[in-house]
């Protein structure tokens, strides 16, 4: 790239590390439009069917000097797929280039100063940048040297992903406390009980006796608009009733401060609580600590361990320790206990997402949703289900429900069918049970594919009837096998869309009589209920 920018440019001297910043700048900061980009990348990159259409072209634009305009303004009809597709994979190169960003800042920052990382929705489009960032992991985590890289190269990743879906992040380290800064409205009162007392002060000495021209003034300034002169008989009277109004007026204040303050104490408690319950719990036993301090030195810290249980001790033993001795001879020692991916794995899947975070501010969620991270850091390995790993998963279903159940529970034969279709998977019963169910549920299959799968794995009546060895196999199916595996039907590609609009109103009448069901149980209970 670097000699290529030399060409076009002569005259600018620029360094590698700078044009690929350049560049990397003008995609994130979206300088030209999508349509732009792509004309500039079909200038640069001519397609195939230029290229097989102008045999001698190729050395002619080759031989072209950098600053000729006339391939710039040439209109350029574009193509709403390949804008589509373009645009795409600005996006992901977007997210790959903060991606790395992020993981080249958090292998450079301690762990007291990582950003805290905020409680994310758990919503499609958030979900869906997790998955996309998902194959770009790869080749850090391959290239994991140890278990704390991996951790800095997740907590990367988790911090692009804030980042790309635009989330708060804090500025300062986790290290900082709170902000100990005075709210404006607990300020604003305080203010006013401070000029009410001085007020009463005032008061207070003109009632004593003191006549001077600043108290006079004040007091002045205390009854104004009320028409209430010095000169009064009942003057002491009313600066009586003022002070006692004032000090009414503080008392007021004073509980609006109050009442304000441990309503604004139990939202950020609620706030911690969401967030990082360990803190909650911290600043609960340790109000007045704020912040976790320097990080002491890891030569005092070994000093102070092993001046705790290096030295040696000479302890006394008694004849009571041998007969202890003589008994746990005869146990048998446990075998060494090897923890797998597979185990922490299962460890993390139990755990709640966003429950308080280790020293490292990573939160369960995000061990879960990389599921690159599974052989690298123990995370949960959640299977992606392809179209074609959905479709064997029906055919699984299918069969199992209209084959011979051989002593088999229905489950056990979908998982059996299920491994004889995909070997290299591993699934559970419950898992495939519960994919099965979401697959009928969601849709993922239209009416008419669902019938071809259904077909490929229960032939008909009438292909069974043709062969020889079929029919006692279709007598000795069980009672509860579905109607429609029964039914003889004719395979012929024209008849999808019989078969399609069949399952319909199979579909509507089973809805309909179920309502009526329900109303029919709604009856007779107005009618138990009050009776004529």
């Amino acid at each position: 790239m670097h000699r290529l920018f030399a060409e076009l440019e002569p005259s600018f001297t620029v360094t590698e590390q700078n044009l690929a910043d350049r560049v990397g700048y003008i995609l994130r900061a979206n300088i030209f439009d999508v349509a732009e980009l792509e004309r500039l990348r079909r200038e640069a990159v001519p397609s195939s069917n230029e290229n097989a259409t102008a045999e001698g072209a190729a050395p002619q634009v080759a031989e072209q000097p950098a600053h000729v305009d006339a391939a710039v303004n040439t209109p350029v009809v574009a193509d709403s797929n390949d804008d589509g597709t373009f645009a795409q994979e600005l996006e992901i190169e977007h997210m790959r280039s903060t991606l790395e960003e992020a993981i080249m800042e958090t292998r450079s920052t301690p762990l007291e100063n990582r950003p805290r990382l905020p409680r994310i929705a758990l919503s499609k489009r958030n979900r869906a940048v997790v998955r996309a960032l998902n194959p770009m992991l790869v080749t850090y985590l391959e290239a994991s040297r140890d278990l704390c890289e991996t951790d800095s190269i997740l907590f990367g990743a988790a911090l692009a992903v804030c980042r790309i879906i635009g989330a708060k992040l804090s500025t300062a380290g986790r290290a900082t406390g709170q902000s100990s800064a005075i709210p404006a409205w607990r300020t604003r009162i305080e203010e006013r009980i401070a000029k009410a007392r001085a007020l009463i002060g005032r008061l207070i000495c003109f009632r004593s006796g003191n006549n001077r021209p600043r108290i006079v003034r004040t007091v002045r300034m205390a009854f104004a608009g009320t028409n209430v002169s010095l000169s009064q008989p009942d003057i002491m009277q009313k600066l009586t009733e003022r002070i006692d109004d004032l000090k009414q007026r503080i008392a007021a204040w004073g509980k609006r401060i109050r009442r304000y303050t441990e309503r604004s104490t139990r939202f950020n408690q609620n706030r911690l609580f969401q967030s990082d319950q360990k803190r909650l719990y911290e600043s609960l036993e340790r109000p007045m600590v704020s912040g976790t301090g320097p990080v002491p030195n890891q030569a005092d810290t070994v000093a102070f361990w092993r001046g705790l249980w290096s030295e040696p001790v000479n302890h006394s033993e008694g004849p009571w320790t041998e007969v202890v001795a003589s008994q746990c001879a005869s146990i048998t020692p446990l075998d060494p206990v090897t923890i797998t991916p597979d185990d922490v794995a299962e460890a993390v899947r139990r755990t709640p997402n966003w429950k308080s975070p280790g020293l490292d501010g990573l939160h369960h969620y995000w061990l879960k949703g990389f599921m690159q991270a599974a052989p690298a850091a123990g995370g949960a390995r959640r299977m992606r289900w392809s179209q074609a790993m959905n479709a064997n998963a029906l055919r699984a279903y299918f069969k199992a429900k209209g084959e011979e159940t051989g002593c088999l529970a229905y489950r056990a034969r979908m998982h059996r069918l299920f491994a004889e279709l995909e070997p290299s998977l591993t699934v559970t019963e419950q898992n495939l049970a519960d994919r099965v169910r979401y697959i009928l549920r969601s849709n993922i299959f239209d009416v008419a594919e669902v019938e071809r799968l259904r077909r490929e794995a229960v032939p008909s009546s009438d292909e069974n009837a043709t062969a020889d060895d079929a029919a006692p196999q279709m007598i000795e199916q069980p009672a509860n096998v579905d109607a429609a595996v029964n039914t003889p039907v004719v395979v012929d590609s024209n008849d999808d869309g019989t078969i399609a609009q069949e399952l319909e109103l199979e579909h509507m009448r089973v809805h309909w009589k179920r309502r009526l069901w329900k109303r029919a149980v709604r009856l007779s209970k107005i009618d138990r209920d009050f009776p004529a």
